[in-house]
């Protein structure tokens, strides 16, 4: 069993991690080696605390006589975007007040989010230079999107939160 990337919630994530010793390294795929190796923690929803599960470590043992690389890998949470602390529930309705005709300074701001503007302006940046990918992902298997991106990853994905079920469903950080 491959490890997948992103884990739905904390359950899934959790199950997962008791099932680590039965699945392969995503480095050498061998298996029987995969250890738990803590929890990824960082910044919470509203940006305050600093104990939010995020995601967890694993760890491919060499120690001893044992087999594996000595790599470790994370599995996330969908709703994290990795390598940044805005959700990805918070980053989408950012994209949809921004889209609906607001600017990125009333988008952000009613938003109440704790993070600095030139964030807001850093994820505009990261939308319109990710459409050529999402077109191409959601062209996969299925018709291309004929009008905007944003209703064809709502209609795809569902439309509370169509980021985290792009990375869950997908298995790839987002665009």
């Amino acid at each position: 069993m491959t490890p997948r990337r992103y884990a739905k919630d904390e359950v899934e994530l959790e199950a997962w991690s008791r099932e680590a010793k039965a699945s392969e390294c995503p480095h050498c795929r061998q298996a029987g080696y995969v250890n738990r190796h803590g929890s990824l923690r960082g910044l919470a929803e509203d940006g305050r605390a600093k104990d939010a599960v995020r995601g967890r470590r694993f760890f491919c043992s060499n120690r001893g006589h044992r087999q594996g690389c000595g790599h470790t890998f994370s599995i996330w949470l969908a709703a994290v975007i990795a390598g940044a602390s805005v959700r990805s529930g918070l980053l989408w309705r950012f994209y949809l007040a921004r889209l609906s005709g607001t600017s990125v300074l009333g988008a952000w701001e009613s938003l109440r989010s704790p993070f600095s503007l030139e964030a807001a302006y850093r994820w505009w940046r990261r939308w319109r230079r990710g459409q050529c990918v999402l077109r191409t992902v959601l062209a996969r298997g299925r018709d291309p999107p004929s009008g905007d991106v944003q209703s064809a990853l709502a209609a795809v994905y569902g439309a509370d939160d169509p980021i985290g079920v792009f990375q869950c469903r997908e298995q790839r950080g987002w665009p």
